[in-house]
């Protein structure tokens, strides 16, 4: 099989896998679109070790500092001004944080940052279960990657 429909076969399988996870079990607490946001950008990365070492560090910067951000805005009363204020803030330090080796995958940092937005922006559990299900899109996309190059035949 080419690599190709090798990965498609894999990703199919597990996107399965996540759908049933993610939509199939709520209670789980998982958010199907995130756990998909982060596959992709674990792919946009470059896959394998290097996918995961970069949009793992930088999209939980990106999720935890979009929560601290929110957070910050309610604790200052939140007004339009102050949001946009904070906001304007954090996308500074989202790319400024390039700087730092770990964290310089700024695509990752702004969809982590994205994912915590869209889901709400909750300060409470929801920022562990977002960042939970970013990892747990990592991991799909590492394992579809990882299962796809062994289904594929040897060039």
């Amino acid at each position: 099989m080419k690599i190709l429909h090798a990965l498609a076969f894999s990703i199919a399988v597990l996107v399965a896998a996540w759908v049933y996870l993610s939509v199939g079990n709520p209670d789980l607490g998982f958010n199907p679109w995130i756990g998909f946001v982060a596959w992709a950008a674990f792919f946009a990365a470059g896959g394998g070790n290097e996918g995961i070492g970069k949009a793992l560090p930088a999209g939980i910067a990106g999720i935890l500092l979009t929560a601290l951000t929110l957070a910050a805005v309610q604790a200052l009363g939140g007004s339009l001004v102050t949001l946009i204020a904070l906001v304007a803030v954090l996308a500074f330090v989202l790319v400024a944080m390039a700087d730092i080796g770990a964290l310089s995958y700024t695509p990752a940092a702004f969809l982590g940052a994205a994912s915590f937005f869209g889901s709400g922006g909750k300060i409470d559990l929801s920022i562990a279960l977002v960042a939970l299900t970013w990892v747990a899109g990592l991991a799909f996309g590492y394992v579809s990657e990882t299962v796809g190059k062994k289904l594929a035949r040897p060039a």
